[in-house]
């Protein structure tokens, strides 16, 4: 078994990729990855937008569609595109014990990301599409997304970071998306009852938008269709990815 590197040796963000040169929302993920290297404390170059500029990320040779930027503690910076895939809606999910950090790095994309990775493979060991990561019985983070529910109450609820999930770039987006779709978006502990009883669940992220999941560990969720949730958070990453494009180390 390899060794998992120690959480401050690096710091990364994964962006969505266009398949020439132009990533999104290129300002909002440096400025969230800046935050998380100075928590991690690695020192961030003054000169990071010039040199990504003048990178070539490596690319697999069925091309991709996400983008990861990544820093290293001696300060080396690559980027790297590859292909983040998931199955169509509705997704199958089965729940797994998040990571824990200590409460500095808790939430930060640092070099330490096998949990992540193993909670994804131990999804699709079990014939799911994707892992839910549950701390103190709460759902805090997805192996690669940010879930968001929908209650019976009709307000849309996703984890506050406090419970220690990644800041979600996407989920920040979709707030105001959510709420001009009539639909009351909260912070809360995503309890056992609240997604037992939950009129939708939904997970958003960089590389797969937004998906929604009629099962958790066996159990059905919501009402086996797509609903609003869905339909407010799909559109709005679509109208919000159409303006959100600039060239890689290009001002945004």
């Amino acid at each position: 078994m390899v060794d998992s590197p120690p959480v401050g040796t690096s710091v990364f963000t994964t962006l969505r990729w266009d398949g020439g040169g132009r990533v999104a929302w290129l300002a909002l993920h440096l400025a969230r990855m800046r935050e998380h290297a100075q928590r991690l404390r690695i020192e961030w170059p003054d000169d990071l937008q010039n040199r990504l500029a003048s990178l070539v990320p490596d690319a697999p040779d069925d091309g991709g569609n996400v983008c990861r930027i990544h820093l290293t503690r001696e300060g080396d910076l690559s980027a790297t595109v590859h292909q983040m895939s998931h199955a169509d809606s509705p997704l199958c999910a089965i729940s797994q014990a998040a990571p824990r950090w200590s409460k500095r790095v808790q939430g930060t994309k640092h070099a330490d990301w096998s949990p992540y990775r193993d909670a994804r493979s131990a999804a699709l060991d079990a014939g799911a599409d994707l892992a839910l990561l549950v701390h103190e019985g709460a759902v805090v983070d997805g192996d690669r997304c940010t879930p968001i529910l929908l209650d019976v109450d009709g307000v849309a609820y996703a984890s506050p970071t406090e419970d220690g999930g990644v800041d979600s770039i996407t989920l920040a987006l979709l707030g105001p998306e959510i709420e001009a779709a009539g639909i009351p978006f909260r912070r809360a502990h995503l309890t056992e009852t609240l997604i037992g009883r939950a009129r939708e669940l939904i997970v958003v992220g960089t590389g797969l938008g937004a998906a929604w999941i009629d099962e958790v560990d066996g159990q059905r969720i919501g009402t086996g269709a797509a609903g609003p949730l869905f339909a407010a958070c799909n559109e709005g990453f679509e109208t919000l990815l159409a303006a959100a494009w600039t060239t890689l180390g290009g001002e945004s």
